[in-house]
C-alpha cells in the first residue's frame, strides 16, 4: 500500500532521523492568550509542570553520532520559550560542537535574559545552513503586548539588535490581528533596519470563525478582547466551521475525506518535550501533556474530543522516551502509525495539521 506517496513499511528509524524538534522547557513569562499554556492570557493551566532540560540530562539523551546525522535541529515551544531553559545555550552549543554543519534555530518572544546572554547565543548558533534566531514581534510598542502580555518590546528589540550585532542571522514572524494590521508596512520597514533578514507576517488560524477572543487577568476576570485581521490576505476563514463538527455524523464525514500528507514523515523529524517523550510532531505532544478544557466554546469541545483521539492513538502506538536511550540504537518509531493516517479512525490532529481539512493550507500556520 502507498500512503500519500510513502510506503507504509517506511516509518521514522532512528537512524534516517533528519530533523529534531526539541522543547527546551515549559517555562515562560509571557502570557499570550491564545497559548494553551494558560486561561486565555490568566492563570497558568494546572498541567504545566516548568519541566527544564538540563546539559546533563542532555548529554545522556543525545548522542553525538546521533546529533552528527542531523541536517535540522531547533527549539520551538509548544508551552515554553527555549531561551527561558537554564541550559540553552550549553545544549545549543552541544549539539553545534557535536555537528558544524547542522541548521540551530530557536524560536523566541525574546523579551528575557540580557544583551550579553544574546551576544554569546550568536556566536553559539553561528550561521550554517541558515541557522537563525525567529523572534515573535506583533506591532510597536502598546500594540505588540496585547499579544505578547508580559513582554516589552523595547526589551525585545535591545536583545535583538544585541543578536544581530553579535553576528547572528534574525527573523521575525509577527502575527496579524485587527488591532495591528494597519500598522505591517511600518514595522516590516522599521525591523528590516534593525538588520532583521525577513518579516513573515503569519496568518493565525485561532480564531477558526470566531470574531473575538476574551483575554482574562490572573484571576479570570475579563479585561478585553482579541479580534482577528479582516484584510483578505490575512483573514483565515475555515473550510468546516467548527459549529457543524460539533455534529459527530458531519464530523466522521470529514475526517472520512481528509487525505493526511505527513509532514513529519517529509522531514524525517520528531519531537522531544521537556521531559523526553518523543512524538511525531510538536501537535501531537502538546495533545500528549493536554488535560480537558471546560466546554464553554466549540472549539473547547473540540479539542477535547481531539485530545482523547490522540491519546487513544499513543495507547495502541506507544510513546518512547529518551531516558531510555532510544537514540543510541535503530528503533522503528510508532511502526503502527500509518493506520492513523488511512481509513476511518484517522488522528483528528493530523488531519488538522497536515490536510486541507480546515484550511487550504498544509504549510504551518499559527
Amino acid at each position: 500500500m502507498i500512503l500519500n506517496g510513502l510506503k507504509n513499511n517506511i516509518m521514522q528509524k532512528i537512524k534516517d532521523i533528519k530533523t529534531v524538534h526539541i522543547e527546551l522547557t515549559d517555562k515562560c513569562q509571557a502570557q499570550c492568550p491564545m497559548c494553551a499554556r494558560n486561561f486565555h492570557g490568566g492563570a497558568t493551566r494546572p498541567f504545566i509542570r516548568n519541566g527544564d532540560i538540563s546539559i546533563e540530562q542532555f548529554k545522556e539523551w543525545f548522542p553525538k553520532d546521533f546529533l552528527a546525522q542531523l541536517t535540522n535541529f531547533y527549539s520551538c515551544g509548544n508551552y515554553g520559550d527555549p531561551a527561558f531553559a537554564q541550559d540553552c545555550l550549553e545544549i545549543f552549543q552541544y549539539v553545534r560542537d557535536a555537528n558544524p554543519t547542522c541548521r540551530l534555530a530557536l524560536h523566541t518572544n525574546g523579551g528575557m535574559r540580557n544583551e550579553e546572554w544574546w551576544s554569546k547565543l550568536a556566536s553559539v548558533i553561528g550561521s550554517e545552513n541558515t541557522s537563525e534566531v525567529v523572534f515573535g514581534i506583533d506591532g510597536f510598542e502598546g500594540t505588540h503586548e496585547l499579544y505578547r502580555r508580559n513582554t516589552k518590546f523595547s526589551k525585545v528589540i535591545e536583545n535583538m539588535e544585541a543578536y544581530i550585532k553579535a553576528g547572528g542571522i534574525a527573523r521575525v514572524d509577527s502575527l496579524v490581528f485587527k488591532h495591528n494590521e494597519d500598522n505591517i508596512d511600518a514595522l516590516e520597514y522599521f525591523l528590516l533596519g534593525k538588520g532583521v533578514k525577513s518579516v513573515n507576517f503569519v496568518s493565525t488560524t485561532r480564531f477558526y470563525e470566531m470574531k473575538k477572543f476574551a483575554v482574562q487577568d490572573l484571576d479570570g476576570n475579563y479585561e478585553y478582547d482579541l479580534e482577528p485581521a479582516t484584510r483578505p490576505e490575512y483573514k483565515k476563514v475555515p473550510n468546516t466551521t467548527l459549529e457543524s463538527l460539533l455534529d459527530k455524523d458531519v464530523r466522521q464525514q470529514a475526517m472520512s475525506n481528509a487525505v493526511i500528507k505527513p509532514k513529519c514523515m517529509e522531514d524525517q523529524g520528531i519531537y522531544v518535550d521537556p521531559y523526553g517523550n518523543i512524538l511525531s510532531c510538536c501537535l501531537i505532544g502538546s495533545d500528549y501533556l493536554e488535560e480537558p478544557l471546560k466546554e464553554t466554546l466549540p472549539i473547547h469541545t473540540l479539542r477535547n474530543l481531539s485530545v482523547q483521539n490522540t491519546k487513544d492513538m499513543l495507547t495502541d502506538i506507544g510513546v518512547p522516551n529518551c531516558k531510555d536511550g532510544i537514540l543510541s540504537g535503530n528503533t522503528t518509531l510508532w511502526e503502527h502509525m500509518d493506520n492513523y493516517w488511512n481509513g476511518d479512525n484517522k488522528c483528528m490532529t493530523c488531519i488538522k495539521a497536515c490536510s486541507k481539512t480546515m484550511y487550504n493550507t498544509t504549510k504551518h500556520i499559527a
